[in-house]
């Protein structure tokens, strides 16, 4: 993640933190008075409920920025780690006529591409490439068991790879890109029928795919340093926005 990108995000979880406190105070407000007076008569007993609700919708985004962004620092930090022959693009922007991605992390080796989506989502994730969400089994904070719905993963990783493939084909760059889901969060455990796509949730799993991965078709030195300039534009436009 650029560096610019990194702060915008930073202030839209702080400006999502602020508002869900902001609309809270009226819920404190309420709180006091009833201890204090007694609650109000009739419906404005109701009353709390709007800003309430307003606040848990603000938390809820809030919460969900602050998990993505440090599932994808911790993702860097991983990567970064890697040997020098890798190089390593963060939210790269790519649009070509069928469409336009965002990618979390693109990874350049010696002889391909890797697209990594990266998920810091914890708990117990299941799920099958063919269905269109994934199911994700939580413990909440009084030790009750629950479960919420998730988009499948390798669907986004799917669409990303087509037009990241295509855009390097109309550069005439021929390079096999591998997609790869990595789940970041320590305290996930998943659980992905796939026969066609990666989906890892270990560090070691992670370092090891991308050393030791043998494509199908290798690209040449020349492709990959095209491929790589290309990246680095783009990710040079990534930044600007």
């Amino acid at each position: 993640m650029s560096n610019k990108k990194y702060k915008s995000l930073q202030e839209q979880a702080n400006l999502y933190l602020t508002l869900s406190i902001i609309f809270f105070i009226p819920v404190i407000i309420y709180i006091f008075y009833f201890v204090q007076y007694g609650g109000f008569e009739g419906i404005y007993h109701l009353l709390p409920g709007i800003p309430a609700l307003i606040s848990s919708y603000f938390w809820s985004r809030f919460a969900t920025l602050r998990s993505g962004i440090k599932g994808e620092k911790h993702t860097k930090k991983v990567l970064n780690s890697l040997s020098e022959y890798f190089k390593t693009f963060n939210s790269v922007q790519i649009s070509i006529e069928e469409g336009r991605t965002e990618i979390d992390q693109v990874v350049v080796g010696k002889d391909c591409i890797f697209i990594i989506e990266v998920k810091n989502h914890k708990g117990r994730i299941e799920g099958h490439e063919a269905e269109h969400s994934w199911t994700q089994h939580k413990i909440g904070r009084k030790g009750t068991p629950y479960k919420s719905k998730m988009k499948n993963p390798l669907k986004q990783v799917k669409r990303q790879t087509f037009i990241l493939a295509r855009y390097l084909k109309k550069h005439n760059v021929n390079v096999w890109v591998e997609e790869i889901v990595y789940f970041s969060n320590p305290n996930a455990k998943v659980n992905a029928q796939s026969s066609k796509y990666n989906v890892l949730s270990k560090e070691s799993d992670l370092t090891n795919y991308l050393i030791n991965f043998q494509p199908k078709r290798k690209a040449s030195k020349e492709d990959i340093e095209i491929a790589t300039k290309l990246l680095s534009g783009q990710n040079e436009k990534s930044e600007a926005i």
